[in-house]
């Protein structure tokens, strides 16, 4: 009894959620023209990185950046935005850099409600990278097929009336 009490403790963990890490979240200040940056080694294993921002100013932007220092590369920039999230895969362990920036703003500061976790043991897969290039012509093809129907019935009902009263004579 007990071993089968085992078993189920260990199939609910094996089938529970991804183990996930809190590693930020926090109200931050960037001021004007300037950066903030945080460093996160990534010693182990490959692991998604969750972030998600929303900045409590009206008009103000910040950027994003998680930068991967080993390969001196990013691995992700948001662009300017007001609010956001995503997840990024970090496929292979190393040092990464997490970056806020404020340049557009020139005085002042944005206040940036900012979360940041590790999620490890997750390889979900892609949900959906839209219809093949094979199913989007066979849907154009078939939308072309259905309105040259259309237009053929419209045309023979329609037709006689409208020759008819074009091409009436006067009285």
């Amino acid at each position: 009894m007990r071993l089968l009490g085992l078993f189920f403790l260990g199939a609910l963990v094996a089938a529970g959620e991804p183990r996930r890490v809190v590693l930020m979240e926090e109200l931050l200040r960037v001021e004007a023209m300037r950066s903030r940056s945080f460093d996160f080694p990534l010693q182990q294993q490959k692991a998604g990185l969750e972030l998600s921002w929303t900045v409590k100013e009206p008009g103000a932007t910040v950027r994003v950046l998680v930068i991967d220092r080993r390969a001196s590369n990013s691995a992700y920039d948001s662009g300017y935005q007001a609010a956001g999230s995503r997840r990024v895969t970090l496929e292979r362990a190393g040092d990464y850099q997490v970056t806020i920036e404020n340049r557009q703003q020139r005085l002042g500061n944005a206040l940036v409600d900012f979360r940041m976790e590790l999620v490890f043991g997750d390889d979900r897969p892609v949900v959906s990278t839209g219809p093949t290039p094979t199913r989007r012509i066979g849907a154009i093809a078939t939308s072309m097929a259905l309105f040259a129907i259309m237009v053929t019935y419209a045309g023979v009902r329609l037709g006689p009336a409208i020759l008819g009263r074009w091409f009436r004579r006067p009285v």
